[in-house]
């Protein structure tokens, strides 16, 4: 199993990184629905969002369990974004660190934690009680995300960063 998330972290980091230059490639608005925009905070959260919830799909297919296998991956999905935004802002407002190394280190940190905490929840089998509670959450943050992409908000991590 373990060798599985492997796998699905690589692919993921790649798919996500890709996913990075994707608007630039072909900018089309269905493209922007998926692929960052421009180089604001939120709009980068689609690295995380749309290549994790397609390992998630990869990884629990044919699985018994299917509430206890997706509990862990929406629970991550959730994370992700809170952790990288917590350390993001922390590092850039807090101690003045404008690095985009540092950047890229804490997207693959990120994407590499939430696969671990999703390894630990589906192995524990604990949490399928929530996974109905977890899909609309998740459903809802996708949503925001294709949302904010056509009408952001005038708010600092809607903004491009420079």
């Amino acid at each position: 199993m373990k060798k599985r998330y492997a796998l699905a972290f690589l692919l993921t980091a790649l798919a996500g990184t890709a996913l990075h230059f994707a608007y630039d490639w072909c900018p089309s608005p269905l493209v922007g629905l998926f692929a960052p925009v421009n180089e604001s905070v939120w709009e980068h959260l689609k690295l995380l969002f749309w290549p994790f919830l397609a390992a998630g799909f990869a990884l629990t297919r044919g699985q018994a369990e299917k509430p206890a296998a997706w509990s862990g991956f929406l629970l991550a999905e959730l994370g992700m974004p809170v952790f990288l935004i917590g350390i993001y802002y922390t590092l850039h407002a807090g101690f003045g660190v404008q690095s985009v190394y540092v950047d890229i280190g804490l997207y693959y940190l990120t994407l590499g934690l939430g696969f671990a905490a999703a390894l630990r929840v589906n192995r524990s089998g604990r949490l399928g009680w929530l996974a109905g509670v977890l899909v609309i959450l998740t459903g809802l943050y996708g949503a925001a995300l294709i949302l904010f992409t056509l009408a952001p908000p005038e708010l600092p991590i809607f903004m491009a960063v420079s």
